[in-house]
């Protein structure tokens, strides 16, 4: 059995130029959060360095206090107090959880619930968080679906309930970029003007790229490693994240099962191969790219379309072909390398 731990698949381009113009490197730190690799990358040249890298520890110190208050393995926050009291009382919780918690179910109701925190109870059963992952008793599957509906949340001011005992909320697919979003904003409340703060694959850009008029990002290719490149958008500041079936996944009987859980069924989704999603904030992008690839790819690119200022790239394979199909708004932006896709939807 394998099992494959988050990987970074986007990568920052830098090109190369002819000029004779020496480029300042960017100043970054990195640390290990949230299961993955997380990057700072401060491109503002203004600025004291001293001052740069103290704003990056504060950025670092939020997003860890951020995972500590949304992770589902600490048993002693306001997720695990949710999911504990589900069906006897609801919880007094923090503005910002309550925010999170209503943004995640906006995104379910917009994904038609492809979308939905209350798998818990089911991911929980696939182990995917740990090195024993196996696929769980189809039996107890279907006994634990009617506990995963987001529709049995309920808000009152500042307190949420989950109405039917045994649910358990798992903020997994929303709850990195929305770390993500809040790095960010301590970068920006210290003065900085242009940067990324990325983590294992999804990423926030904000300002302007020094010496080129857009940022380029790489997107790794899906069936490839990680060094491997299918495609490069050129982009404005903006958010990505990727959903793929080669993020976290473990072979049994020669098949792979992968962590993207679909809610109606409680197994893995098999319509895509990944799903990368471009928009306004992380957040966003991150809880999008869960609900699109679940959705699959004709559906998915359906809500992309009809989501304002929403983009994305679709890859699934037809038979052994490995295709894509790309939202209109983001068709003269994104370069696929020649050789990386063998066709398109």
């Amino acid at each position: 059995m394998k099992y494959l731990l988050l990987t970074i698949f986007l990568i920052f381009l830098e090109g190369i130029s002819c000029s004779k113009v020496q480029k300042k490197q960017p100043i970054e730190k990195v640390r290990f959060l949230m299961d993955t690799v997380v990057r700072i990358s401060v491109y503002d040249y203004e600025l004291p360095e001293r001052k740069i890298k103290k704003a990056i520890d504060r950025a670092f110190k939020e997003m860890s206090r951020i995972e500590a208050m949304t992770s589902s393995s600490i048993d002693t926050n306001y997720i695990a107090r949710i999911s504990k009291e589900s069906g006897v009382t609801a919880v007094n919780v923090s503005p910002e959880v309550f925010s999170l918690m209503k943004n995640s179910v906006e995104v379910s109701e917009k994904t038609h619930g492809a979308f939905d925190i209350t798998i818990g109870l089911i991911k929980n059963q696939w182990a995917f968080d740990s090195d024993h992952a196996h696929v769980p008793d189809i039996l107890l599957i279907h006994s634990l679906l009617p506990l995963v509906n987001y529709r049995n949340i309920q808000f009152d001011h500042r307190k949420i309930m989950l109405t039917q005992p045994g649910m358990r909320i798992d903020l997994g697919g929303i709850a990195k970029g929305y770390i993500i979003d809040q790095g960010v904003k301590v970068l920006q409340n210290e003065g900085i003007k242009s940067g990324i703060v990325e983590a294992g694959g999804d990423l926030r850009i904000f300002g302007h790229r020094p010496y080129r008029k857009m940022w380029r990002i790489g997107i790794r290719h899906p069936r490839e490693g990680e060094g491997k490149l299918i495609a490069v958008l050129e982009t404005n500041e903006t958010s990505i994240a990727t959903s793929g079936d080669y993020e976290r996944y473990f072979i049994q009987n020669g098949k792979r099962y992968h962590h993207i859980l679909d809610p109606k069924t409680g197994f893995p989704a098999r319509g895509c191969v990944s799903v990368t999603i471009v928009t306004k904030n992380a957040l966003l992008a991150d809880g999008y790219a869960t609900g699109v690839f679940v959705l699959g790819p004709e559906k998915g690119i359906a809500l992309i379309d009809n989501l304002p200022s929403v983009e994305g790239v679709i890859m699934y394979t037809k038979g052994d072909t490995l295709k894509h199909v790309v939202s209109q708004g983001l068709r003269q932006n994104i370069h696929f390398y020649p050789d990386s896709v063998l066709g398109t939807g």
